[in-house]
């Protein structure tokens, strides 16, 4: 009889040992979330706060002296970049450009220009054409002036200048602005320097145009208005971009990460860090795409680590 009262007795407690190893197990088991690191698209910015401005004049000229035959715009009228402002006669052109030369007819220039067209968008300001009359090719025929054509004027700091260059994207932002965003380029760089305050403190700055896409124009854009510009001075492909808050550090101040495995152990991965940018870490080594790391890893510790996805 005894034999079997201890023989239940050992019975429960391997059981209970069983039971406990299970709880134990468990309780070491770190529940985690897991971010999949995948190749991504960086882009470098340069901040700067501006206001929207009018567009400047844009004097519009002949190639050559030529003969205007129908004038399509009068002054004061709104007109987009492309638009005709009137067509060239090109047989009374001919005509003329012979008279004007006299023996030299036969070095007379080709007309490649049959209609002149807006070179920006705006209200024709001034308009100088008649139709039948020859045109001063040295003289302005037209104006486009303000009207849609405006523009961002923003003011470069210093230590951001070397990034910027002519022709990089921009996108624009603005509390008052009816659009969440707006797109377009660097168009002018001032050749000289000054003093601006930006908040409390006086900073080295030089100023610079930013030229919207006509299709991002509209009344809301009102002269005045407070701006903020992103300048894109770079783009990188295919980087492998680490979240901040996957990343940690080992005793050693090495920045590492946890790389999950389909067993439910995540590994300690050393990082070989290459830059920081707004997403994350840049890194070239230490995880591969389509892995999974640890999201805020500091619960873990060790090479190896216990856990169970959330």
């Amino acid at each position: 009889m005894k034999k079997y009262i201890w023989l239940g007795v050992a019975t429960g407690l391997a059981i209970l040992a069983i039971f406990g190893i299970r709880r134990m197990t468990t309780s070491k088991e770190v529940p985690v979330t897991l971010v999949t690191i995948e190749p991504q698209t960086i882009r470098q910015t340069v901040t700067c706060t501006g206001k929207v401005e009018a567009g400047e004049n844009r004097a519009v000229y002949a190639e050559i002296p030529c003969v205007a035959k129908e004038v399509y715009v009068k002054k004061g009228q709104k007109v987009r970049k492309g638009t005709p402002l009137f067509s060239v006669d090109v047989e009374a052109t001919q005509a003329a450009l012979s008279q004007m030369a006299g023996s030299l007819a036969g070095s007379l220039p080709e007309i490649k220009q049959t209609e002149v067209t807006a070179p920006v968008s705006g209200v024709v300001s001034s308009l100088d054409v008649r139709a039948g009359e020859v045109l001063d090719h040295t003289k302005p025929c037209a104006t486009i002036s303000g009207g849609e054509g405006v523009q961002i004027a923003v003011a470069i700091r210093e230590r951001h200048l070397p990034q910027v260059r002519i022709g990089q994207e921009v996108i624009v932002t603005g509390a008052a602005f009816s659009k969440e965003q707006y797109v377009g380029t660097v168009s002018e760089l001032a050749s000289f320097a000054h003093q601006q305050y930006i908040g409390s403190v006086s900073e080295t700055v030089v100023d610079a145009v930013i030229t919207l896409k006509d299709n991002m124009v509209d009344t809301s854009l009102r002269t005045g208005l407070n701006a903020q510009a992103v300048i894109v001075t770079n783009v990188h492909e295919n980087c492998m971009v680490i979240p901040y808050e996957c990343v940690t550090q080992t005793d050693e101040g090495e920045e590492c990460v946890y790389v999950y495995r389909q067993s439910g152990v995540a590994e300690r991965q050393i990082l070989e860090v290459a830059g920081e940018y707004a997403e994350g870490v840049l890194v070239v080594s230490g995880v591969s795409p389509g892995e999974r790391v640890v999201q805020d890893p500091d619960a873990l510790s060790g090479e190896r680590a216990t856990v169970r996805e959330k």
